[in-house]
């Protein structure tokens, strides 16, 4: 037809017909082995049945979790790791039911089989070396999981958690070693070699982008602190230098998993890009917000850094005229940095940065020359002499519907951006919502 474009598939798309192409392997590989068991009238064939799809999805379903952590960038760019994360989240809880129901449903069904009791038959399994594996398996996963609820997330450092997740490579292992003895593995060969060349696909995945390739960009740059600027009470710049800067492309917008080679700070932690791409430094600018974020000026020029990343499509990946940015607190570190790439190329840029007082206020003379529309708004209206704050030209209160449509009558023409605390950017996406801004021209990353 003259006139048509094909529209092209998105490195998203083709990942979700893969896990398609899997699970209908996965059910004709279960479907063989054990329909006969689903279809039989004798005592505990049908749980035996279903307790062996429940061991089959919870092995595919920790193999996406790995995949959707492994960094790979054409996902990642494409979906973005805000939605990688809440993807991976849901799928951990899932994976815990089938967790749960595997062991379950095998019990139960062999006891009934063989007429024993539960107890018994779980002292039977129990007694067989694959079993034990996948034993082991279920408690590392089922604290891993576990981890991950809200309630004991909140009481755990994010070192003590990061750790934790690190054990499911050894779950992936003793799981794997215990599936290998399954009707539908070892009574197949044909799927048992397509389930280690899965293995082999994402243990590959794994160890290319998030071991291997931060590894290659420290020894291609050779990262290091270059020097430590305070901004302000509470946020500190770390600027990092290095070799063939100019090489190493990242987009305004997006962060890195960043590791200090200094004793105390080897924990990778998220860190966005305050300063566009310029080919002499990079700049990260941290608020202090917990105990590693807390000593962060205790960091000194020429510490070894490696960069995990870029990461995040909070970009401008199409280029518009004009833009609306809304920052609250450090969301302004991602914001600065695309401001500064905008502003570059001439584009109508307004921005509504939202802080506490007056002095967090972080880069206002910076943002100032980037863009003459700079309105700062403060929560917290201290007009007494003794904090020696100013307020010329500051706005009181919140950013709502009605600042909006004040400072920005043409917010329906313009691309935005928004990055801040999560209650604050749900509240602003709200407003912008209300003020008819097309919900496709809204960007923001939610991370918490």
């Amino acid at each position: 037809m003259a006139g048509y474009r094909a529209r092209s598939i998105t490195p998203a798309q083709w990942f979700a017909v893969a896990c398609l192409f899997h699970a209908a392997a996965l059910g004709v590989a279960w479907w063989v082995v054990s329909s006969r068991l689903l279809l039989k009238s004798a005592p505990g064939s049908s749980a035996v049945a279903l307790g062996r799809l429940a061991g089959l999805l919870v092995g595919s379903g920790v193999l996406l979790q790995l995949v959707l952590v492994s960094r790979l960038p054409w996902i990642e760019s494409s979906m973005g790791c805000d939605r990688l994360y809440r993807l991976h989240r849901r799928l951990g809880f899932f994976i815990g039911s089938l967790l749960l129901a595997h062991p379950a449903l095998l019990t139960v069904g062999y006891a009934r089989r063989h007429h024993l009791s539960i107890s018994r038959q779980f002292m039977e399994f129990a007694s067989d070396w694959p079993t034990r594996l996948a034993i082991a398996a279920l408690v590392v996963i089922a604290l891993t999981v576990a981890s991950s609820i809200p309630v004991i997330r909140r009481r755990l450092s994010y070192e003590t958690w990061h750790v934790s997740h690190l054990a499911m490579y050894v779950a992936l292992g003793l799981a794997s070693l215990h599936q290998a003895g399954g009707a539908e593995i070892a009574g197949q060969p044909l799927w048992a070699d397509y389930w280690v060349a899965l293995h082999i696909a994402v243990i590959g995945c794994l160890a290319v982008f998030r071991a291997g390739r931060p590894v290659f960009r420290w020894a291609r740059h050779r990262f290091r602190i270059d020097r430590i600027v305070p901004e302000s009470d509470d946020v500190t710049s770390v600027y990092v230098t290095g070799r063939h800067l100019e090489r190493f492309a990242f987009r305004a917008g997006q962060y890195a998993n960043v590791v200090f080679l200094s004793k105390g700070h080897r924990a990778p932690h998220p860190f966005s890009f305050s300063a566009a791409p310029n080919g002499q430094f990079l700049r990260m600018s941290i608020k202090a917000a917990g105990d590693f974020t807390d000593r962060v000026r205790e960091l000194t020029p020429g510490t070894p850094v490696l960069l995990e990343g870029p990461l995040g499509a909070f970009t401008a990946a199409e280029p518009r005229d004009k833009y609306l940015m809304l920052a609250g607190g450090i969301g302004i570190t991602p914001i600065r940095a695309l401001i500064e790439s905008l502003a570059a190329s001439g584009r109508d840029i307004v921005l509504l940065y939202s802080a506490k007082t007056a002095n967090d206020l972080v880069f206002a003379s910076e943002l100032r020359a980037l863009t003459p529309r700079c309105h700062f708004i403060l929560s917290r209206y201290i007009e007494s002499a003794e904090t020696g704050e100013t307020h010329v030209g500051h706005e009181r209160g919140r950013i709502d519907l009605r600042m909006l449509a004040r400072l920005v009558p043409d917010v329906r023409d313009r691309e935005v951006f928004i990055c801040g605390p999560q209650q604050m950017m749900k509240a602003v996406a709200a407003a912008l919502g209300e003020l008819q801004v097309r919900e496709s021209s809204i960007h923001y990353e939610q991370f918490a």
